[in-house]
């Protein structure tokens, strides 16, 4: 079984820029909306985007690649927004969960040469403090984030929260984790929960180390706390809806009576 999950390539394509922005922000049902505009630098490219969260929605904005990522929590639902194709891939959280759980069930008859040779076997996750920095004015606790062979150095702002719902939010979370760092057993998902509770408060810089696809880099430039339009969330009305869930178990196999269950 290859390591990419079917039918999920253009609703990941900002992973990891979104999972890791949501990995390293702890949020808050008391805090204001939230504006942050960004650098990102990737093998010797900058470009520039916008991550918006309100009470119900979290949207990372890439103006330059037209692929922006909207996640609703209280629907439960992802969007992979592609502005060039005029295209919408929704992802229900319930059909991410069910894929999860085909593949680590498929992962499980594996040999361990296979699943090392894949780099599947690494379950180390470990997460370090580093001392302190100042950036845009805020103080930052620095934190160094081992999962697996991804490494993540990141400052976050502790009194800093986006909004969100609480426990739509740590699903979303668990799920992301879950489908970035594929493992047969659970064990080190939970590990990496626990590890990651340690980091408090949104990063306002953070570095990525991958495998293969090297480090990248996305600093925080300007950080805005106020009302955030609805509209700023809407959805393209005239743009094909695909559902990536669906295409996703489907490819995996599992049919549509196996997703009814």
């Amino acid at each position: 079984m290859a390591r990419d999950i079917p039918g999920k390539s253009m609703l990941m394509r900002t992973v990891p820029t979104a999972m890791v922005a949501l990995l390293l922000s702890a949020v808050s049902l008391l805090a204001a909306d939230l504006t942050l505009t960004q650098t990102c630098s990737s093998r010797g490219h900058e470009e520039e985007q916008t991550q918006l969260w309100s009470s119900r929605f979290m949207r990372i904005n890439h103006p330059e690649s037209q692929v922006d990522f909207l996640v609703d929590f209280q629907q439960g639902v992802s969007y992979g927004i592609d502005h060039r194709k005029k295209l919408i891939q929704k992802m229900s959280w319930d059909d991410l969960e069910l894929a999860t759980e085909v593949s680590r069930e498929r992962l499980k008859t594996l040999p361990p040469l296979v699943l090392r040779a894949m780099g599947l076997s690494d379950a180390t996750v470990r997460v370090e403090e580093q001392g302190t920095e100042i950036l845009l004015g805020h103080e930052c606790r620095k934190w160094k984030i081992c999962l697996g062979p991804m490494i993540i150095e990141t400052s976050n702002d502790p009194s800093v929260h986006p909004p969100g719902p609480a426990l739509p939010y740590q699903r979303f979370l668990r799920l992301q984790t879950l489908l970035g760092q594929l493992q047969p057993a659970p064990a080190p998902a939970v590990k990496m929960g626990e590890e990651l509770a340690k980091v408090q408060g949104i990063a306002l810089n953070y570095r990525v180390v991958l495998p293969v696809v090297g480090p990248s880099t996305t600093t925080t430039t300007r950080i805005e706390e106020g009302p955030i339009s609805s509209s700023a969330f809407d959805l393209p009305p005239d743009y094909q809806m695909e559902d990536a869930g669906r295409k996703m178990l489907e490819n995996l196999g599992c049919g549509f009576n196996f997703r009814a269950k």
